[in-house]
């Protein structure tokens, strides 16, 4: 080998190294691994009581975001990331309290735009995929009771996931939350059953974490339900339930199916996005 292909070869060797210590160290393993950790245990979260699952949640944060800076590489986006992280669970086990939503809301979208913003200032390959992901979980949440806000920021949120799968095509929990995009936004804005149906079929494929599996086999089973495929729902019902993480949401589901609707139905009916939003809860992007 001459010298001028010799150097040509470290050379490239050397740079496809660089971009992969590059893509591994956007942010700490520390980060990462309490992400991938809640990542199940939030489903057994779901079978606590609201009051112990705030404590459990406040616990986790506060532990979390304390050691951060003895292991984050780019703090700020860590941070984005545990907040949000935490955040939207908290939000869950809060939506069924009275009087707190626009609370909630508000802080929702104070956390939105700090992530927002997070991303604004960083080049893609600075990003870490769940910034991406949670970002758009806590934009979600933010516009979901307002119509004016859904257009406003529903497309943003798709291109978040979006991001989020292009930096990792295997990322369960990405699949699932763009198959339920596509469940719930029209076909002209590029929604659908069949999209959505095609994104749970990858979460399933690719799922690996516990919390991504049973997150992929509700979403099958229920994308089935709305194909009335009873037997195939029944099944990954069933799969879910094998996996032993809880029975409160999995009985939640079973009972809906036996009244005659999905998941997704009773998680519409939940959120209050067909009802009017009341005027003392609107910002200035429900206007």
């Amino acid at each position: 080998m001459n010298m001028t292909k010799r150097f040509f070869f470290f050379f490239l060797i050397f740079s496809l190294l660089c971009a992969f210590i590059s893509a591994e160290s956007v942010v700490s393993d520390y980060t990462i691994q309490k992400v991938e950790d809640f990542v199940t245990f939030r489903v057994t979260l779901k079978s606590e009581k609201d009051e112990i699952a705030y404590q459990k949640i406040q616990a986790l944060r506060d532990e979390a975001l304390a050691n951060l800076p003895e292991y984050a590489i780019d703090y700020e986006q860590e941070e984005c990331i545990l907040e949000s992280l935490y955040l939207t669970e908290f939000y869950e086990h809060s939506l069924s309290a009275s009087g707190n939503q626009k609370e909630l809301r508000t802080q929702m979208k104070k956390q939105m735009k700090k992530d927002m913003a997070c991303i604004d200032n960083r080049s893609q390959k600075q990003i870490n995929e769940w910034l991406y992901q949670f970002t758009a979980d806590v934009t979600s949440y933010y516009m979901t009771r307002s119509v004016t806000a859904t257009f406003l920021y529903g497309m943003r949120v798709k291109d978040y996931y979006e991001k989020a799968l292009e930096l990792n095509k295997d990322r369960a929990s990405s699949h699932v939350c763009l198959g339920n995009w596509c469940f719930y936004a029209p076909r002209i804005f590029g929604g659908g059953l069949k999209k959505s149906l095609k994104h749970f079929e990858d979460s399933v494929n690719c799922a690996v974490i516990p919390g991504e599996k049973y997150l992929a086999y509700i979403s099958m089973s229920q994308i089935n339900f709305e194909y009335k495929n009873w037997d195939v729902a029944k099944e990954y019902l069933e799969k879910a339930i094998a996996l032993d993480l809880g029975r409160k949401d999995l009985d939640l589901i079973a009972r809906c199916n036996k009244k005659g609707y999905s998941y997704f139905q009773y998680l519409r009916n939940r959120s209050g996005i067909d009802e009017e939003m009341p005027e003392n809860e609107k910002d200035e992007d429900d206007k």
